[in-house]
């Protein structure tokens, strides 16, 4: 079921998945895959910083920093998935789901803490936002951002729920994405405070969630739905059908039963063996993934894709 709680690959739920659920990490084009933790808001400490760096270093990894805040490993093995995540875990890191139809990032500029023009704590909104949606499973992915000031530093109107501080609480927008058909997001509404803002995003979100088609983003959603931005603003901020409570409630047993999935995967034997190249082979690498360097870093070694190499017999779905 879209949105319900509980482990991602558990019973019915493993057949709606895709590759990249399975093994709970994107596939990459040489068959290796990127290793993404998640980084609220982009803010990190100097030792979570060290964590990455050694982590990279150590399994000889590719890494970028990304548009949403948050720092990519690219070109980790199958095999050594659950090794990495272990290391992210014990350093107090989860999942970031960039392989999930779910919640990716909720990007800030420094808002007022740091920023001369900030008129409201952007960082610490949208800390609490993407703690509050982390996990949460969608038709399609999610993107969130909040800035400090009209300036709108973190291209808040670019996303699915943006958020933009005033000087008298928060103006909020939905609908919008970037991609192949950008789309500006609408204001839904504005001088919100902090509790009237999470109670909105609360009802929009899970209004989306239980009438949206499968990988629908909210801005098609919202112009497919009849009525549009009217009828989603009477749903959600004015009860016109009655189930506010409702949305709330689904919301609210989302956040309490949210459980890290890289956390639950390597405390469970039964979980980790899926992380193999060759189901008859578990001790055995994938001879097709290899790498090159470029710039002091590694990039896939894509000729030898064209070898017409075969896996082994019984290797893993990908």
């Amino acid at each position: 079921m879209i949105g319900a709680s509980g482990y991602v690959l558990d019973g019915e739920q493993a057949a709606l998945q895709e590759t990249n659920d399975h093994f709970l990490a994107n596939l990459q084009k040489n068959g290796s895959y990127s290793v993404v933790p998640r980084i609220p808001g982009g803010e990190v400490t100097p030792e979570g910083l060290i964590v990455i760096g050694e982590i990279a270093r150590d399994f000889g990894l590719y890494t970028k920093i990304t548009g949403g805040q948050r720092i990519d490993m690219f070109g980790a093995r199958v095999e050594q998935l659950p090794l990495i995540w272990t290391r992210l875990v014990d350093a107090g890191f989860e999942s970031g789901h960039a392989y999930g139809k779910s919640l990716r990032t909720v990007k800030s500029c420094v808002g007022q803490t740091w920023c001369r023009y900030g008129v409201q704590d952007s960082v610490r909104m949208a800390i609490d936002l993407e703690l509050r949606y982390r996990g949460l499973r969608s038709p399609h992915k999610l993107k969130s951002a909040v800035s400090g000031c009209a300036r709108e530093c973190a291209e808040a109107q670019s996303k699915d729920f943006g958020v933009i501080a005033t000087s008298h609480g928060w103006n909020l927008y939905v609908g919008g994405n970037g991609g192949a058909t950008p789309r500006h997001a609408d204001l839904l509404a504005q001088d919100l405070t902090d509790a009237e803002l999470i109670r909105l995003i609360d009802r929009f979100l899970m209004f989306y969630i239980r009438t949206a088609d499968r990988l629908e983003r909210t801005s098609t959603w919202l112009e497919r739905i009849p009525g549009g931005l009217d009828h989603v603003r009477e749903v959600v901020v004015e009860d016109s059908l009655g189930i506010c409570e409702e949305l709330e409630s689904l919301m609210a047993a989302h956040v309490a039963h949210y459980a890290d999935e890289w956390a639950t995967t390597i405390n469970d034997p039964e979980k980790l063996a899926r992380f193999v190249s060759f189901v008859n082979a578990p001790d055995t690498p994938d001879p097709v993934v290899g790498f090159v360097p470029e710039r002091d870093q590694i990039k896939p070694d894509l000729p030898l894709l064209s070898i017409g190499h075969r896996p082994l017999e019984g290797s893993a779905q990908r």
